[in-house]
């Protein structure tokens, strides 16, 4: 069951689940509030006022620009071919290679990489500029590497890509733009 309420500025919902630490999640600019069974949300919205505040006003702020972007329009083969060429490049350049690629709609991330090597790409990335694409495609790489988002993860990824914060920003416009036409 979820109800709606406002936190401040914030609209969000609540949900009750059978788990034991609460959690707060922002999906395509909707704050979920999950909870345990019979816990009041109330509590745990005062302790993190802050960042739901800063992540919200980024939200709005990456809302409103992908209203000036637009998807590219590669077909399947284009975008396979395009993965495939950057796979092997960086499996060069980063000395590794994944044990499989996989692509597939994904409802919360760009990409992931497994722990056996298994890099499986959202087949939204199609709709990705060349440079995000590269971006994505390095960054599940370098997971091959480095497991976590680390210091010296984002050294790497500092190292090979200019201001990777912006491009951060831009993959969050673009999946608004993606998601919102669904």
């Amino acid at each position: 069951m979820q109800a709606r309420a406002e936190a401040g500025p914030v609209p969000y919902a609540v949900t009750h689940r059978n788990i034991r630490y609460p959690r707060l999640e922002f999906r395509t600019g909707s704050l979920l509030v999950v909870l345990p069974k019979g816990q009041d949300e109330k509590r745990i919205l005062e302790k993190h006022r802050g960042w739901i505040s800063k992540k919200y006003d980024f939200i709005l702020t990456v809302l409103e620009a992908s209203g000036n972007i637009e998807p590219e329009s590669r077909s399947r083969e284009e975008f396979l071919e395009l993965t495939h060429r950057l796979i092997e490049e960086y499996s060069r350049e980063l000395v590794c290679s994944p044990t499989r690629i996989i692509t597939k709609k994904m409802v919360t991330k760009w990409a992931s990489c497994s722990r056996r090597g298994c890099i499986t790409i959202n087949s939204d990335v199609k709709f990705l500029p060349e440079p995000l694409v590269k971006y994505v495609m390095f960054h599940e790489m370098l997971h091959l590497i480095h497991r976590k988002h680390d210091e010296s993860f984002w050294k790497y990824i500092n190292q090979k890509f200019d201001k990777p914060q912006e491009l951060e920003t831009q993959l969050c416009s673009y999946w608004f733009l993606i998601h919102k036409r669904e």
